[in-house]
């Protein structure tokens, strides 16, 4: 799997099987501010030749469907055991497996913070930003943990290497 696809499908994805007509799919929902972000995965799915749909879900959100039990097999996998599924990853595969994950989730304040219930992966992926010299912090949050990057140069330097979309469309 595309690692930007698993980092954002880690993030806000969902793998469904129904055993009763036996049918797999995964999809994402974002709301529709967040077109841009589903416009990227669109492209890649596009890129992979993987067949998908796109259609209004409510409470202002848009979702892509694909009807794949590959994926669903791919995407259960990640999410049975995402921190080794990060650590095999290459530097470039870490890199868009983050760029993913923020997009999905990330928040962009006055600092960048990616909250998660998986402390470990937030662990491992801390570990990998300081490779590249950004300094981030894990917090606990009442219902998760947060790793949040806050020092303007750690925050430029994560711009620098994770290809984020949401990131792009900061100022």
């Amino acid at each position: 799997m595309d690692e930007y696809v698993a980092g954002l499908l880690f993030g806000d994805g969902t793998a469904h099987r129904n055993i009763k007509n036996r049918s797999y799919a995964i999809w994402i929902d974002q709301h529709k501010r967040n077109s841009d972000i589903l416009e990227e995965l669109e492209r890649i799915f596009v890129k992979l030749k993987i067949k998908f749909y796109k259609y209004k879900v409510p409470d202002n959100k848009i979702r892509i469907y694909s009807c794949s039990k590959e994926r669903f097999l791919e995407l259960k996998k990640i999410k049975e055991n995402p921190v080794k599924f990060f650590k095999n990853l290459n530097m470039k595969g870490k890199k868009k497996f983050i760029a993913g994950f923020f997009d999905a989730e990330g928040t962009i304040t006055d600092r960048l913070v990616f909250y998660n219930k998986n402390k470990k992966l937030l662990e491992e992926i801390k570990k990998f930003l300081e490779t590249l010299e950004i300094i981030s912090y894990i917090y606990k949050f009442p219902n998760v943990w947060g790793l949040q990057i806050y020092r303007r140069i750690h925050v430029q330097l994560f711009r620098k290497h994770i290809d984020s979309v949401k990131l792009s469309r900061a100022i």
